[in-house]
């Protein structure tokens, strides 16, 4: 299905506020989509679209599970439910995603409005950092995270009316950045972006904090002359192949840098492609799965705590290449 979209008409938005407008644009002309929510409709986005279209929006309760079955059970009507959740409640709804949604090969979107680290004040119950693993594992799902307002807006578009099949879409809460020349792109499933050239190394990173982590380093050791390729990997699965198999042959190594549990995550991925086909040496940069986060007063500084920064990147960066820190 083809769409016509006026990027201009969402300038300046930002976080839950794209979600907001991108759901009521595309519910105007697309009658099937329908929205769920479990006492979530205005923390994710959703108010607009219960406001103007109440009667294909419905609210669950905190029965996030019941929930997800009945979006499943939508589907099979043909219509396009769009889910509004926390990631941090993916755990609890992980036999419903595998039973009802995956296995069936239902056409459900699943919205994460908050992921990672966004709720750092929560603590490690509100943090929706095995969400990736979890649906990594899962047959027939597409996991796309974008980094920047605009990847966000064409992504939701593409999921929603060009894409058949189970989708999560994690999103931040801090949806605001520009990382784009011009803030133009051609969005992909299932297609990276690359973001900066360079041959000595290659950093593949995925989510809004840790791609600005990555653009910062770039910056820092193209100082010292240390050409970085920046690779942004919007689309966790399926991956690019393509282009970790470049960066492969084309840089002398690898460093991931996700904000989620590394075990069944993006290096994970990386890591075992590369294994089979062409190895190099991989490092990978995210949450550890032998314990759990903590509080913290916000993602940022919960990032640099667990080690997610400029420096952790810059240490693996010059290990690889064998040049000594400064």
């Amino acid at each position: 299905m083809k769409f016509s979209l006026n990027i201009g008409e969402y300038k300046g938005l930002k976080d839950k506020d794209i979600i907001r407008k991108t759901l009521f644009d595309i519910g105007k002309n697309e009658k099937e989509v329908v929205v769920l929510s479990a006492d979530a409709s205005s923390t994710s986005g959703n108010d607009l679209f219960k406001e103007k279209f109440p009667n294909r929006t419905f609210n669950f309760g905190i029965a996030e599970a019941n929930m997800i079955s009945v979006a499943a059970g939508l589907a099979m009507l043909n219509k396009i439910p769009v889910i509004g959740i926390y990631g941090f409640l993916i755990p609890r709804v992980a036999e419903q995603i595998r039973d009802d949604i995956c296995y069936n090969n239902q056409n459900v979107k699943i919205f994460s409005c908050a992921s990672g680290l966004d709720y750092a004040t929560g603590g490690m119950s509100h943090q929706g950092v095995e969400d990736i693993s979890i649906l990594m594992s899962f047959a027939n799902i597409t996991i796309i995270q974008p980094a920047s307002s605009l990847e966000t807006i064409l992504a939701i578009y593409e999921v929603i009316l060009n894409h058949k099949g189970p989708v999560y879409l994690r999103l931040a809460r801090t949806m605001n950045e520009v990382i784009y020349k011009n803030e133009k792109i051609e969005f992909k499933i299932g297609k990276a972006i690359t973001l900066k050239e360079g041959n000595d190394i290659t950093l593949i990173a995925t989510g809004v904090r840790p791609i600005n982590i990555a653009l910062k380093t770039t910056e820092i050791l193209k100082e010292e002359g240390i050409n970085v390729r920046l690779v942004n990997m919007n689309t966790i699965k399926p991956l690019d192949k393509e282009a970790v198999m470049r960066a492969a042959k084309e840089t002398k190594g690898i460093i991931t840098i996700e904000e989620g549990i590394i075990s069944g995550g993006l290096g994970a991925a990386v890591s075992r492609l590369i294994c089979e086909n062409h190895p190099t040496t991989v490092k990978i940069i995210g949450l550890s799965e032998h314990k759990f986060t903590t509080i913290g007063p916000s993602p940022g500084v919960l990032c640099n705590y667990f080690g997610i920064n400029e420096l952790r990147i810059i240490e693996k960066v010059k290990g690889i290449l064998g040049k000594k820190l400064i």
